[in-house]
């Protein structure tokens, strides 16, 4: 699911908009499990007026991206975060981190730092994964297999294979 601030497709009316995969000349669905959802916040519209008893989830989710930092509609979102635990809590996170700019710069640089040790831990598995390909083709080479084979085993390219000092 993806939440746009803007209009994605100006055509459709809807604020939801899903897509499934599809083949492309007899129009056979891929899989029901696939599919593709474009929430445009920018065409809510009158939500912000239903009940919120009669507001969807999704709805709630929608107002809250929407019009959690507009002073207009402070009370409205308020009722909304207080008809469901998770918006609530997205609430609370929402107003730890606005209070104050040294804050919120503490906020983004604890997750640039996490996205980073992530990418970090990721980028080390796949130099792991790299060096253990590269050791087992040089043993392979080694034993005089064949290129094609190593190639099959090991996942690396011929190039990778042929600059192997052995």
């Amino acid at each position: 699911m993806t939440f746009c601030s803007y209009t994605v497709f100006p055509n459709l009316p809807d604020y939801a908009n899903s897509f499934s995969v599809r083949h492309d000349t007899n129009n056979e669905l891929l899989s029901d499990a696939i599919h593709v959802i474009y929430v445009e916040l920018s065409k809510l519209g009158d939500i912000i007026r239903k009940s919120v008893d009669d507001m969807t989830d999704l709805e709630k989710w929608a107002l809250f991206l929407q019009y959690a930092n507009v002073p207009e509609y402070r009370e409205a979102v308020n009722k909304v975060i207080d008809s469901k635990e998770a918006l609530q809590m997205a609430g609370n996170l929402l107003m730890s981190v606005s209070k104050d700019e040294q804050e919120r710069a503490v906020y983004r640089s604890r997750r640039m730092f996490q996205t980073d040790m992530q990418s970090n831990l990721a980028t080390a598995e796949d130099r792991g994964e790299q060096r253990k390909a590269l050791a087992i083709a040089s043993n392979m080479l080694k034993r005089n297999r064949p290129i094609d084979e190593i190639i099959e085993d090991t996942g690396l390219t011929r190039e990778e294979v042929e600059n192997l000092d052995v």
